[in-house]
């Protein structure tokens, strides 16, 4: 490779991480992360997300931010980091984690959550199995924090959730939570839930098009809104304040600003500079010669019509006009 196709990868390479690293800020945003709460864990069911923003403790820390034991702003709160080194495995980078308190007013319980955005549904494993592996990280990270000893009682319930970007459609739009349950093999056993209740996955697969306006796909329509590349910033802005009653700071609306520019300019940088360029051309070639058609290239690159129209600059077809009656 030459130095200069290695110093245009690495141009496309950093604009990808602020565009990561942008998109993980938004996400992070307490209000937000309540909303995810409220449509994707038990313990928030039905709440207000403002209500529960409130029970959020401290400042979400969002990956390679460390938090040492004993800074948190609760003097009960040890603090965890979002890092857990594991020897001979290298490190884990949570993208977002927080300490959440359930609403219980006769007994505040303590939740750990992490949230992750997942650009990649097949990254090469399943995101599942890595959500067990995070899950049990954090469960075990917290033997000298949040418990001592034997005492097992104390440890923290945990929640690994993921949103899915780049979904296939059987799995769009859809939420879908993995935990531990007691099965009775022989005879009937009473069931104390809080005995091995500690630990949860959720998979939140959002689709390639907006969600629609439905009670159902409030979670869904809210995050296709602030993870979207082809939606302008103040029709972000709309949707947040008149469906969701969340304000757009300004630090909000210069990342998603900087968000919306990096999607294009990434998108036009890789093809420019050969990054899947041999995808692209083979896929105009085809629908060149009529093999295929716009649909399937938005189903091979997993974006919309319009997107399909405007990054191949192929011409929108007309609706044919109405019939008249005679």
């Amino acid at each position: 490779m030459d130095g200069e196709n290695l110093a245009r990868k690495i141009y496309i390479s950093d604009r990808k991480a602020q565009y990561d690293q942008n998109a993980k800020m938004i996400l992070a945003e307490k209000i937000i992360l309540a909303h995810i709460l409220v449509h994707s864990v038990a313990e928030f069911k039905g709440m207000d997300p403002r209500e529960v923003e409130l029970l959020i403790e401290g400042e979400p820390q969002v990956s390679g931010v460390r938090v040492n034991p004993g800074e948190s702003n609760n003097p009960e709160i040890t603090g965890s980091n979002t890092e857990d080194s594991v020897p001979y495995e290298g490190a884990i980078y949570y993208d977002i984690r927080f300490y959440v308190w359930t609403p219980d007013r006769t007994e505040k319980i303590k939740l750990i959550v992490d949230v992750e955005a997942q650009k990649a549904f097949r990254p090469g494993y399943d995101i599942v199995t890595r959500g067990v592996f995070y899950t049990a990280r954090m469960i075990s990270a917290q033997l000298g924090t949040e418990f001592t000893g034997s005492n097992y009682d104390d440890i923290k319930k945990v929640y690994s959730i993921w949103i899915c970007m780049d979904t296939p459609r059987e799995v769009e739009n859809t939420l879908t939570r993995f935990h531990m349950v007691q099965e009775d093999i022989v005879g009937k056993a009473p069931q104390d839930k809080a005995r091995f209740d500690r630990l949860s996955v959720i998979r939140v697969c959002l689709s390639r098009n907006l969600a629609e306006e439905r009670d159902e796909l409030k979670l869904h329509r809210l995050l296709g809104t602030v993870f979207s590349g082809k939606m302008t910033v103040p029709e972000k802005k709309k949707i947040l304040e008149s469906e969701y009653g969340i304000p757009m700071s300004d630090d909000m609306e210069r990342r998603s600003n900087y968000m919306c520019n990096l999607s294009d300019l990434i998108w036009e940088q890789g093809i420019e500079q050969g990054i899947d360029k041999g995808r692209y051309e083979t896929l105009l070639a085809l629908y060149k010669k009529g093999v295929i058609r716009e649909e399937d290239i938005a189903e091979q690159l997993n974006i919309s019509l319009e997107e399909v129209y405007k990054r191949f600059a192929i011409q929108k077809p007309v609706s044919a006009a109405p019939s008249r009656k005679i």
